[in-house]
């Protein structure tokens, strides 16, 4: 019987230091998180060098914005900042206090300078394998507010139900509530198998920002969804039942439905030109250093090019050389071959 009453918060000591599960937990989800994007990046053939360097962006600003997001709003109640010690407890996360609203827009702010400093791959082709390894390290990360005893729901009183997978002890409150933790994770594996199905299975790839959008609205829809069991005093409009969060999440919901049948018919498109024309510039200039070197080269006069600009001179192009997805569909802009053709 999965009642799991009494769980020691630590795993065991180091050095006489504490090393807790939610630490360990949330550690192994953003190991194989990236183990994830490594394989999608692969298929959209996004070189190791760029991949991490962006985890290197991603990870650290996505845990800062976690804990941001998390100890604003508890200023002045839960944390004093007129302390040295409130200060230490604003930035200690052993004992859990994440937020992954946070996360969402940190690892968004890493992708987007990620690519601006490099230029070299389309914002939303990368995004679209983030959000996928995103979602993993969120079903892995939600058996660590397990181990920390949060994210639970409302009490349960039907002792037929108070066992895992549909209700979790919690010591503070002395009672049984829904496992919202279990809920959620559950709810975003199916949202990930649906997602690597549409990646892998079809033949041609879907446009950039297919997957990204997909994300947004999955999001919106399993939030607002656990809304209907969530513990607390939400907001609500006026004195009635209904809460904010849950109706913005179903309006981000609706509005990534329209998004997406908008971005498959071709309506719109999220890839941004000045951002095209920023890689094609990089591309060129490599070219052009490459034609220079193919002339000094053809006159027998000794060539002297910095490694490091080789390095990025071959990367550049190798790049170039991948844009396409071998269907004649340009994986930077998101248009097709014939398509541009027609537009010449």
């Amino acid at each position: 019987m999965l009642n799991l009453l009494a769980i020691d918060r630590v795993a065991f000591e180091l050095f006489g230091r504490p090393v807790y599960w939610y630490g360990i937990v949330i550690t192994f989800g953003i190991v194989l998180a990236f183990c994830l994007y490594l394989l999608l990046s692969y298929k959209r053939r996004i070189d190791f060098d760029f991949s991490l360097e962006l985890f290197i962006w991603v990870v650290p600003m996505a845990v800062i914005f976690c804990r941001i997001f998390y100890v604003v709003p508890r200023i002045g109640d839960e944390y004093d900042i007129s302390t040295w010690q409130g200060f230490k407890d604003m930035i200690d996360i052993s004992g859990g206090g994440l937020t992954i609203i946070g996360g969402i827009f940190g690892g968004a702010l890493g992708v987007f300078f990620c690519c601006l400093r490099n230029r070299r791959y389309s914002l939303m082709r990368v995004a679209d394998c983030v959000v996928m390894a995103v979602l993993l390290g969120q079903i892995i990360g939600r058996w660590g507010n397990f181990f920390n005893q949060e994210l639970y729901g409302i009490e349960v009183t039907n002792e037929a139900l108070q066992h895992l997978p549909f209700a979790v002890f919690i010591e503070s409150t002395g009672k049984w509530h829904y496992a919202s933790f279990f809920f959620e994770g559950t709810l975003n594996a199916i949202g990930l198998a649906i997602a690597l199905t549409l990646y892998f299975v079809p033949k041609k790839p879907l446009k950039n920002g297919t997957f990204s959008v997909f994300y947004l609205g999955w999001y919106g829809l399993v939030r607002g969804s656990l809304e209907f069991i969530k513990d607390g005093n939400p907001v609500t409009f006026g004195d009635s039942d209904v809460k904010v969060v849950q109706v913005i999440c179903y309006i981000v919901f609706a509005v990534t439905i329209v998004l997406q049948v908008l971005l498959q018919l071709g309506k719109i498109n999220f890839e941004t030109k000045w951002f095209a024309d920023m890689c094609d510039k990089k591309m060129k200039s490599a070219e052009e250093r490459i034609r220079g070197a193919r002339m000094l080269s053809a006159t027998d006069t000794p060539l002297e090019i910095p490694i490091c600009q080789m390095e990025i001179i071959s990367q550049t192009l190798y790049s170039k050389a991948d844009n396409s997805d071998g269907n004649g569909n340009d994986l930077l802009t998101g248009t097709s071959k014939d398509k541009s053709q027609e537009e010449k």
